[in-house]
């Protein structure tokens, strides 16, 4: 638990992260010295393709574009400009952001009080946020004190209705030539324990505005009307799994509700603009949720750091994500069909999980299965300790050798498996690589099945620098990449290396962990050019830059093997859209689920239908479950094997699309995988459209995630439309209804046009 009561050591540490990755600022300003200045007219801070305009008193903040249209504004000052917040549960047991919370609308508002915190401290859900109260009383900006020019930008002194006489210092210029970006604290410190702005959005129906992105969420594009946290959750599931045909599918997850994530994302976008906060604590919207015209944006601590980009979606993505980072491009391979031998979670043995590996040859071989990639998940160094990695091996360094040999054979790439964990009392803990506590002494936890570790601590350049070795030495052994797994288990109360703790390393752990393994992977690319290695992960976050910049893919956490939309089948097309327009655009489902606990083992029908549905996504990947194992299409019958293989060389056939949209990608942020109010933000009809995708402009994808279902309805968008590129041509902005037997993945093409060759 985490009782914040902000002091000066505390504020000198919020002082230092906010120095990271500051750039020059650019002015347009009436002030020509770096005197205080004081002018009754509006400041102007010009960026270009962005502006902020500064009303003085009261004080207000407008953003425009480059032409001067308002893309977003400060809420004007109400009447009373406080508000005592007494008491307030958030998040509500068992982790779950309050819906309804009070609210000061104003600009610029802090809370003078106290926030305490609760994580799990132990086992599945280990350091997922659980409980939390905070009470105080907010205040607000009033008027501008003084105005110095900043380089090329402006810091502001604003004076506040806070008794104490507090201030607040305000940074205002460009992020480069297309955004701007806003950096306020409070002035002092002491007592603050949460920062806020609010800004006002249409609240007349039609004209409304929606709220999209915030990276890997289940339950919904658009946002709007809801509250949500930005803080990596990991381990989520359904509270009603769906394994009923046609029954009510909820959306609630246990513990922390329907908008938890592996992968939160403090960015967001509506039709006229792209908003990102900055910094990694704990951050809250509320999105005209409790007053229609308004939405608000709060962080647990006592500084707000944000980014505006004006402009429609397919400019603001562009831009916001120049910032942040976007997954790196990958090598051909990683665009065919990969397979992971699973290690049971329990249960699994040397002999059986070495028998598994020899049968998946001979079936590979047999079926003629249409394969790039095999993940060994029981993989480990040659001796007895794994270098002090806490891996799960089951298989011998000799006939580890030999099945890398017979992949290799057939042109497949091997993949291995890594997280940051270390054994208790290994060489790594020993030579200090390991997070601490406040004494100074490795930081040991228990995760699910009751593991005992501690995490590696990448802000400790010897670590970075012992962690960079274990990745040059698998692939060394062969290997070709690796599942990056966990790290989400950072504890507040956890001491870095450099000085800070779990409070403001939970969410950006993720970014210097990826980084630290891309800079590995660089280093051996140079050493090895005829070497292309490839890695995914599964949590991350935003940020300047986020983990996106250093990531080939995400695997989206451990789905249920279920159908629903909470955490199963029906979760992946929003988790993947929604983090896909922030830049994280390699999604690596699990094909048939992971998490079987509390539900059944996967149904052949559920197989193949999710198969089917990552057939023309990103990354094409057979996974298995944690209790019974790899899903094999040969577990179930030939017929499946046949189904199966068709995706997989459907899938194929997608690849110089996937390439060449992955390129663009790169260069535009224009995401691979296109939800439908991205890609035409007028057509309303699009925007809720969360079970198909655009791969492209010309290729509209709408897989079956009904149980039983033969048929599905599909919205098409504007323009004309052939179901798998023949056959009737079909006006947009209209639903029809597509066959789809179990064999067929519904699939449109513009007409005219042959996306897939």
């Amino acid at each position: 638990m985490l009782r914040r009561r902000r002091g000066r050591t505390a504020a000198a540490l919020t002082c230092a992260a906010l120095a990271v990755a500051v750039v020059p600022l650019t002015v347009s300003s009436p002030a020509s010295s770096a005197s205080p200045t004081r002018a009754d007219g509006p400041l102007t801070v010009d960026a270009g393709g962005a502006r902020v305009v500064v009303e003085q008193d009261p004080f207000r903040l407008t953003v425009t574009d480059g032409s001067g249209a308002t893309v977003l504004r400060e809420v004007a000052h109400p009447a009373t400009d406080s508000l005592v917040e007494s008491h307030t549960t958030d998040p509500v047991m068992p982790g779950a952001d309050n819906q309804d919370t009070p609210t000061l609308y104003s600009p610029l508002s802090f809370l003078v009080g106290t926030e305490t915190l609760t994580q799990y401290p132990d086992q599945e859900w280990i350091a997922n946020l659980k409980s939390g109260t905070r009470s105080g009383t907010w205040y607000s900006a009033q008027g501008v004190e003084s105005a110095v020019p900043d380089g090329d930008g402006l810091v502001l002194t604003l004076t506040t209705n806070d008794p104490s006489g507090r201030k607040l210092v305000v940074h205002i210029g460009p992020e480069g030539t297309d955004a701007v970006r806003v950096r306020a604290e409070a002035v002092p410190s002491d007592g603050v324990a949460m920062i806020g702005d609010s800004f006002t959005t249409p609240a007349k129906r039609g004209a409304q505005d929606g709220f999209f992105g915030f990276g890997g969420r289940h339950d919904h594009l658009d946002q709007r009307g809801r509250v949500l946290s930005s803080f990596v959750n990991q381990e989520s599931l359904a509270s009603k799994p769906a394994l009923t045909p046609g029954a009510p599918d909820s959306l609630e997850m246990f513990p922390n509700g329907s908008s938890a994530a592996y992968y939160p994302q403090a960015m967001f976008w509506t039709t006229h603009y792209g908003f990102l906060v900055t910094q990694p604590e704990l951050t809250r919207f509320k999105l005209a949720a409790g007053r229609a015209d308004a939405w608000n944006v709060a962080a647990s601590t006592s500084h707000l750091d944000y980014v505006v980009a004006p402009g429609e979606p397919r400019r603001s993505v562009r831009t916001l994500t120049a910032l942040t980072g976007r997954h790196r491009i990958p090598p051909r391979w990683a665009l065919g069909p990969m397979m992971d031998r699973l290690v049971k979670n329990s249960g699994e043995t040397y002999d059986h999980y070495q028998a598994m590996l020899v049968a998946d040859i001979k079936n590979i071989d047999r079926y003629q299965l249409p394969l790039t990639a095999y993940r060994i998940e029981g993989w480990g160094f040659p001796g007895d300790d794994n270098h002090g990695l806490a891996l799960h091996s089951w298989v011998h360094a000799d006939e580890q050798a030999a099945m890398i040999t017979a992949l290799r054979e057939r042109g497949i790439h091997p993949l291995a498996y890594l997280r940051p964990w270390l054994e208790p009392d290994s060489a790594p803990v020993e030579a200090g690589y390991a997070v601490t506590d406040a004494d100074g002494d490795p930081y040991y936890v228990t995760g699910s099945s009751g593991r005992r570790f501690a995490l590696v601590d990448f802000t400790n350049p010897d670590a970075v620098t012992w962690w960079r070795q274990q990745v040059t030495d698998v692939l060394d052994l062969g290997f070709d990449g690796f599942m990056q797994d966990y790290g989400e288990q950072v504890l507040f109360d956890m001491h870095f290396f450099d000085g800070t703790t779990g409070y403001t390393r939970h969410n950006d752990y993720f970014t210097l962990y990826a980084k630290s393994t891309k800079q590995a992977i660089n280093a051996y690319r140079a050493e090895h050019p005829d070497r292309r290695p490839w890695y995914f992960t599964r949590a991350g976050y935003t940020g300047l830059p986020g983990t996106a910049r250093y990531e080939y893919a995400n695997f989206p956490g451990d789905e249920t093997t279920d159908w629903g939309h909470a955490s199963g089948l029906r979760s992946l097309t929003t988790d993947m859209l929604s983090r896909a327009v922030g830049g994280a655009y390699g999604y690596a489902t699990d094909i048939g689920g992971y998490f079987d606990y509390n539900t059944p083992p996967t149904s052949r029908e559920l197989f193949l239908r999710w198969a089917e549905w990552a057939a023309l996504s990103p990354v094409f990947r057979l996974h298995g479950s944690g209790h019974t194992g790899t899903h094999t299409p040969w577990g179930y019958d030939k017929r499946a094997v046949a189904i199966y293989t068709t995706y997989s060389r459907l899938h194929l056939r997608a690849r110089p699309l996937l390439e060449q949209l992955w390129r663009q990608a790169d260069r535009t942020g224009a995401p691979p995988t296109r939800p439908l109010w991205w890609a035409d933000p007028s057509d309303r009809a699009g925007w809720h459209q969360d079970q198909e995708w655009l791969l492209g402009p010309d290729l509209l994808v709408a897989p079956v995630v009904e149980q039983g279902a033969r048929s599905r309805k599909v919205y098409l968008p504007q323009g004309c439309w052939q179901l798998h590129g023949t056959g009737a041509r079909l006006a947009g902005r209209h639903t029809v209804t597509a066959a789809a037997p179990l064999d067929s993945l519904p699939w449109f093409s513009r007409c005219g046009t042959e996306p897939l060759g």
